[in-house]
């Protein structure tokens, strides 16, 4: 008589082959999904909002101190003096970069090994914001966020969020 053979695979080389494939998967796959890349945008989209809320209320407390209409003043927000520019804060050190507060480590002003960076920018009245995973200075790569002050009587800043190299 004939003994019949089986020509399945055993459990054991099924186990192998599924552990070698999670091994493949999970060194493969970050090459294929930009993952930080998606973080930094999500990150810098989130900084935009904040920065969007906390103008218009500086820009409310402008208005109760009757400032909303000039083009340069100062109002104290919390026993600081902020910048303001038709009621907005000014894209400055003492207007939006006083305004915006960030936990003790996430930001530097141009150093390194933290979170967000930011400097004055090459237009008068504006200010940037950069992820700190890029040593390069913001504009150089394309992946900035920057705040414009307001140029007349009832506009707003500009907000605007560069992301073609993040």
């Amino acid at each position: 008589m004939r003994r019949l053979r089986s020509s399945g695979f055993t459990l054991i080389e099924l186990v192998i082959v599924i552990i070698i494939l999670g091994v493949l998967a999970a060194t493969a796959v970050p090459k294929f999904f930009d993952f930080r890349s998606e973080a930094i945008i999500s990150t810098s989209e989130n900084l935009k909002g904040v920065i969007n809320s906390t103008s218009t209320l500086v820009y409310s407390k402008s208005v109760i101190e009757g400032v909303e209409k000039s083009p340069s003043a100062e109002i104290i927000i919390s026993g600081q003096k902020i910048e303001v520019v038709y009621g907005y804060p000014s894209g400055t050190k003492n207007g939006i970069s006083a305004v915006i507060e960030f936990d003790e480590g996430d930001w530097a002003n141009n150093q390194r090994d933290s979170e967000w960076h930011s400097r004055a920018s090459i237009f008068p009245g504006a200010w940037i914001y950069w992820h700190g995973s890029f040593e390069q200075d913001a504009g150089s790569l394309q992946c900035y966020l920057r705040y414009r002050q307001p140029v007349a009587v009832n506009t707003r800043p500009i907000i605007d969020f560069e992301f073609r190299d993040c």
